[in-house]
This record gives structure tokens, sequence and C-alpha cells, in this order.
């Protein structure tokens, strides 16, 4: 049995793969420990898994503004002792690295204790903290046709998502009734991910009357703090939750989602085949965001909208919900990126890597 390291947490984006890899590598005896981060998304996601091993890590992102800059590098020095603390109690055999703040510390400890590092990136615009952990990791695992300036050709893979086993589609009705939905009339699921998209749920909020009279519900995820509440119509729920742990309902249930469009959201609507309207956060670090939206938009699994744009988003929703045909087509469309996931090839590598930092066991 090896003991794995596992950097993940902040976002969802970044704390759903670490979690997938870890059930995956303790359903074959391997021992894993997952770093994540103290905020409330991580504390919420996390709760279920009890089954897995959690500890909160230090760090801080890279601004934006110049305080947070300034700030951030006696962040990274706690992190970086603290990390070295841990990895000197835990001893694992490798490390594996999911991007953004709480990856960097873990990352140069493991380095400095000549720990196999390896990192993914989910996202086909890589952050700052996997371009600068990539220059001294052993693998670097990309999505398809993305590649890292001045790394060695290599060390960089083509690589999936790893998503979580309970991540599985289910029959639209019996989804409805996990959710306390009527089966009868049209299901919207809007979701801004694990932080909530204030633009989204205003949305919603100004769309009540049109949603009664079109015979539509409303699942709207509201993020950490965000509205939580009901409105109920005859041919009308509109439902606000910080919070779904019920994910694969949530998709499975819904004819169509509107959603941003981190790499995570989108493989799960890959994984549940729930066509989609993507609205990219404008500020997302690299603009990574409308990068995803871009190709998924070329591959036919989802359609775009620029949240500059959002008064046309009415338009674009009913006319995707009138086209019978064009769900169909994004499903299949949906059912090809799923099979083309390869994930598995992540927890294949990390095994290997496990095997050769045997000693740290």
């Amino acid at each position: 049995m090896s003991r794995i390291l596992l950097a993940c947490g902040g976002t969802g984006g970044h704390l759903a793969p670490g979690i997938a890899l870890a059930e995956s590598l303790q359903s074959q005896n391997h021992e894993t420990l997952l770093i994540v981060s103290s905020k409330i998304v991580d504390q919420q996601m996390t709760a279920k898994y009890r089954g897995l091993n959690f500890v909160a890590g230090r760090g801080r992102g890279f601004g934006p503004g110049l305080i947070n800059k300034i700030l951030f590098f006696p962040s990274l020095l706690g992190a970086i002792f603290s990390s070295l603390k841990l990895v000197r109690q835990f001893r694992p055999s490798v490390l594996i690295c999911f991007g953004g703040f709480m990856s960097l510390g873990p990352a140069i400890a493991c380095k400095l204790c000549g720990i196999p590092v390896l990192v993914h990136e989910a996202n086909r615009r890589p952050g700052k903290a996997v371009r600068l952990i990539a220059r001294f990791a052993q693998s670097i695992h990309l999505p398809h046709g993305v590649r890292i300036k001045n790394i060695s050709a290599e060390r960089q893979h083509d690589s999936g998502f790893p998503v979580r086993k309970e991540i599985t589609p289910t029959a639209r009705d019996i989804a409805r009734k996990d959710l306390n939905f009527p089966s009868t009339g049209r299901l919207i699921l809007v979701t801004g991910g694990s932080q909530g998209a204030q633009v989204l749920t205003r949305w919603v909020e100004n769309n009540h009357e049109l949603f009664k009279q079109n015979n539509i519900h409303i699942l709207c995820l509201t993020g950490a703090g965000g509205r939580e509440g009901e409105v109920n119509n005859p041919s009308s729920i509109i439902r606000y939750l910080p919070f779904c742990n019920q994910m694969a309902s949530a998709y499975s249930a819904s004819d169509i989602a509107i959603t941003r469009s981190g790499a995570g959201t989108l493989a799960e609507l890959a994984t549940c085949r729930t066509p989609a309207v993507l609205v990219p956060y404008a500020f997302a670090a690299d603009d990574h965001q409308t990068a995803n939206a871009v190709h998924a938009v070329e591959a036919g699994i989802a359609q775009m909208i620029a949240e500059k744009n959002i008064e046309k988003l009415n338009d674009v929703v009913f006319d995707l919900l009138n086209e019978p045909t064009k769900l169909q087509a994004m499903k299949e469309a949906l059912a090809r990126a799923d099979a083309n996931n390869h994930w598995q090839e992540i927890l294949k590598e990390v095994l290997d890597w496990a095997k050769e930092g045997g000693g740290n066991k």
C-alpha cells in the first residue's frame, strides 16, 4: 500500500477531481490525504466524504491587487513550512496537485524532500500555480491539445477530468423525485459553480413570471451565503439553494443547465448528458472559462453567451428548449465527450510514481 498526498481545494473545480482520484486510490487500498482550504465551499463538499482524510492547508492566491500580491509571499513561506511538517508526518510516496493556491506550498515542500510531484490542469488555459509547478514536476496532465511553453514534451500528457463516482446519470423521473420536483413541466438548473454567480441568480429573480407562464421549474444554486428559499406556483417551482449535495440528480432531472464554464462543471455535464448554456465568468484567471466555453461550443456540447450580453439569455434558453433536435444533438455530443474523458490514465501514472517512490512509505 502506498501513501498518496493530494493538493486540491479552494474551489469545487480543484477539489472535485481530487476527491474522485482519492476515491479510486482508496478503492485499491492506497492511503490518501487531501490538502484542502478552510473556505466554506471546501467544508461543504468534504462533509459527505467520511471515508476520505482531509487536512486544512495554508496559502492564498496571487492577487488581484497589490496588497494581495505582497501578502502572497509570506503566506507561501508559511504554506511551505506547514507542508514540510505534514510531509514528514504522512511520508507520501507521491504528490498530485490540482492547481490553485493550495497546490504551490505542498509542491515545493515535496520537491525539497525528493518526493515525485505530478500536476493536473483541467482548464484550457493553465493557471499560474500549474505553470510554476510544471517547471519541476515529473509529469503534467493537461486537456487534449493544450501544452505549456518551454516544458519538455515528454513530461506533458493529454488528460481527462476525474469525475466523482457519485456523478452518475439517473432516469429523469427518478432524479425529479429525488429532488422533490414534479415529473411534469420543464426544469432548468441554474448554477454558478461552487462560488455561485449573482448575475445568474438575478436572472432567475427577474423572470419568475416568465417561468410561471411557461410551466418551467428552476433549481438555482446560489453559492455559499447565497439566497435560500422557494417560490411555489401551480405550474412552476423556483427553488434557491446555496449548496446541493445531489448534483447527479440535479443534472439528470434538468432539461438544460445554465452554468459557468469551469472544467469540472463541463465534465459533469458530459457524464450526465445535460445540454447547457454557458455564461463564462468574465474575471476568471487568464479568462480560462471563456476558453473552456469556446471549446465546448466547438465540440457541440453547449451554447455560450457572454455575461455582458446576459439580456439575451432568455432568447437563447427558449430557443434551445423549443428545439428538441438541437437538444438531442447536444446530448449525443456530450456522450462522445464523456467517452473521451480518459482520466484513468492519471490514476495509472500516480500509482506508477508511487511505486517508484515506495521508499517514502
